[in-house]
């Protein structure tokens, strides 16, 4: 069983073009992933950090799996769950801008991975330890990249709550009886997706010079891009 597995195939775009079921994939870690669970894929891209990758190893069932970790080992406590409970939860908004700001070349290189996949194929499925963050900005920035406007891109990183809420909602009232109200709320903050990390992000890109074009994907690479996987 994989958590938070959704295919993005179904959004539209601005321009009122659709993208093509069975391309892109996103989702939780494959820890639990059964061969049932994975067809269709034909690629995973990891995008946790080499601690998270041993200590919770994927199961790709056959599947081509490429690490790309959008940060260091210095921040995988973000990750953890018992060192989250332990040791308290990041500043998530401010993690969000950060990863904008100081890992753009990490993006790069995943965007370019899911790009240049092979769509014949199968899909390409790329996830982090929640599916929330690492995962939710990689979607967030292909989506936007693809044409999809900030509204429905925004709809769907909170379908992340469907699944987080419940779990974030049974760790707050165990912490509120060990550790007290303060904590248990700042847990339960760092597992749901807030609208207002993913706008802090946002804000964060459009007060970089030419965000996108940082990024370095090649022009005419995208557009044939769009074409494959766009109808």
């Amino acid at each position: 069983m994989i958590s938070n597995l959704r295919d993005l195939g179904g959004l539209r775009t601005a321009s009122g073009k659709t993208i093509k079921h069975g391309c892109f994939v996103r989702s939780a870690n494959l820890s639990r992933a059964e061969e049932a669970d994975l067809v269709g894929i034909s690629e995973i891209i990891d995008l946790r950090t080499t601690r998270e990758r041993i200590e919770v190893p994927d199961q790709p069932c056959g599947r081509t799996s490429h690490p790309i970790p959008i940060f260091d080992e210095a921040k995988s406590g973000i990750s953890h769950e018992k060192k989250v409970e332990r040791k308290g939860p990041p500043d998530m908004g401010a993690l969000y801008k950060w990863m904008i700001r100081e890992h753009r070349d990490s993006f790069a290189e995943v965007l370019t991975a899911i790009l240049r996949h092979d769509y014949s194929t199968g899909a390409v499925l790329w996830h982090c330890t929640e599916g929330k963050d690492r995962c939710g900005l990689t979607a967030a920035l292909l989506l936007e990249i693809l044409g999809v406007d900030r509204a429905t891109i925004m709809e769907d990183y909170l379908k992340t709550n469907e699944v987080n809420i419940p779990k974030a909602e049974a760790i707050r009232e165990r912490l509120r009886a060990e550790r007290g109200d303060e904590v248990a709320e700042s847990v339960y903050r760092a597992y749901i997706a807030d609208r207002g990390y993913l706008e802090g992000a946002w804000a964060e890109m459009d007060a970089l010079p030419d965000f996108f074009g940082s990024l370095g994907l090649p022009e005419e690479e995208l557009a044939r891009f769009k074409e494959l996987v766009l109808k």
